[in-house]
């Protein structure tokens, strides 16, 4: 491969990254956001919950896989800011601040997590609801 073409090549890896990144977090907000308010705004759902008294624990998970990714927006949102900031102002690279958040730019197992612990406490909320809407019904 020409050396010309690696740069090309980097490019369309990382906007393939940052599209399904940003899908990824569109999604796992809208779902978090979402869910809970049909189940609010839905009778039968609402009432099911109420009944098999999880609706507190239910809007807890979705609570829960929300904040993770505003807290993996709010992460990264600062870190590239001072790595930003720091390309303008070279001086601020020797900066404690710099520092740690070049590192946590660098640091892809964080955003792992908080994607799968949001994955993982929206697919308990979701099987919550659905033992309750069946308890429910079947009774």
């Amino acid at each position: 491969m020409a050396t010309d073409e690696a740069p090309d090549l980097e490019r369309g890896y990382f906007d393939a990254y940052a599209s399904a990144t940003t899908n990824l977090r569109t999604w796992l907000v809208a779902y978090g956001i979402g869910a809970p308010v049909l189940f609010l705004s839905n009778d039968t759902l609402w009432q099911a919950l109420a009944g098999a008294q999880c609706a507190s624990c239910v809007g807890m998970l979705f609570l829960g896989g929300v904040g993770f990714q505003v807290l993996i927006a709010l992460i990264n949102k600062n870190a590239m800011w001072f790595c930003y900031y720091a390309e303008s102002k070279p001086a601020f690279k020797s900066s404690r601040t710099y520092k740690v958040c070049a590192w946590l730019s660098e640091q892809f197992w964080i955003d792992m997590i908080l994607d799968v612990l949001s994955i993982v406490f929206f697919i308990v909320a979701t099987y919550r609801v659905f033992v309750a809407v069946v308890r429910s019904s079947s009774s």
